[in-house]
């Protein structure tokens, strides 16, 4: 078994693509297929099935996914306290991650530490919560940040980020903000109200709330469904109805004069932001550091 071999197999995984593998590792695609088969030989199993669409992991090639993973961090760690090496350090770092963290902090997060790390590479992938929470249980990406804590005992969950969902309202609207908290059920069923669709950790988050403010979903006249914050924000701006939104996807919208946004000033509208890893998985020393760099940012920038 050589090193080659199990970066091919982690990469092939992770894309779920041959020809996507090599040219992420500047290889041929004939020559990553050979590593594969190669592989797969002297192990005796398949690790992988191919279609007409996309490659897919075994159920001995998921298992196996997480040793190779485990040795080629354990690899990067005997290299780093052998030699030293650590900012000089060439990896890349995978993250998939909820919209609101992938839109509004992750990019502050990479640009400083790449400030530290110039070396190091990221790729980061934006989905749902539901599928951010797959995604991490096949072991394709070493991070996952998202809204909500997953169920199970699978992964490792730190908040890093201390957010609140604010009620956003068209600059038409005339109630003042003490006026909006005071009475929000009797405001929040009197107005058009628009959601996130399913699978959204705020839409997890806002379906909570309203529970525990007394309210069910079907009591609110909901005017219509998107995906992302963003296209909710601009129907704000544009009258279509109000929403619950996260603080700071609303900032931009506000500081341009697009919309108001009311802070409720009630711990039922905070929540937090959270770095996930799997807990099979060993962190490479440079993933460690970006753990910690995460950890460590926002408290510290509050």
């Amino acid at each position: 078994m050589e090193m080659k071999q199990l970066e091919a197999f982690v990469c092939v995984a992770k894309n779920r693509s041959f020809s996507k593998a090599a040219e992420e590792m500047y290889a041929s695609q004939p020559s990553v297929s050979a590593y594969i088969g190669s592989l797969e030989k002297s192990l005796g199993v398949q690790l992988l099935t191919r279609n007409t669409r996309e490659v897919c992991l075994t159920k001995a090639g998921q298992d196996f996914l997480v040793y190779a993973k485990n040795i080629l961090s354990l690899r990067e760690r005997a290299i780093h306290n052998i030699t030293g090496k650590g900012r000089d350090a060439d990896c890349a770092i995978d993250i998939i991650s909820s919209t609101i963290p992938a839109q509004h902090l992750l990019p502050e997060l990479i640009a400083s530490f790449q400030k530290l790390y110039p070396n190091v590479t990221f790729s980061v992938e934006q989905a749902d919560s539901r599928q951010v929470e797959r995604e991490m249980r096949s072991f394709r990406y070493e991070f996952g940040m998202i809204g909500t804590v997953p169920g199970g005992d699978h992964f490792n969950a730190y908040p890093v980020y201390d957010d609140e969902l604010v009620l956003v309202t068209s600059r038409t609207v005339q109630q003042s903000a003490a006026n909006i908290c005071d009475n929000f059920k009797e405001f929040i069923t009197s107005v058009p109200f628009i959601m996130r669709k399913p699978g959204s950790g705020t839409r997890v988050e806002v379906e909570a709330l309203l529970s525990a403010v007394g309210l069910d979903l079907r009591e609110l006249r909901v005017a219509a469904q998107f995906s992302d914050a963003h296209s909710i924000l601009l129907a704000v701006s544009h009258g279509l109805g109000v929403s619950l939104v996260s603080k700071v996807a609303a900032a931009m919208y506000v500081d341009a004069g697009l919309i108001r946004a009311v802070e409720m000033n009630n711990p039922l509208f905070r929540r937090q932001i959270y770095l996930i890893y799997n807990k099979e998985l060993e962190l490479s020393p440079v993933q460690e550091e970006f753990a910690n760099h995460v950890m460590g940012f926002y408290p510290a920038h509050a």
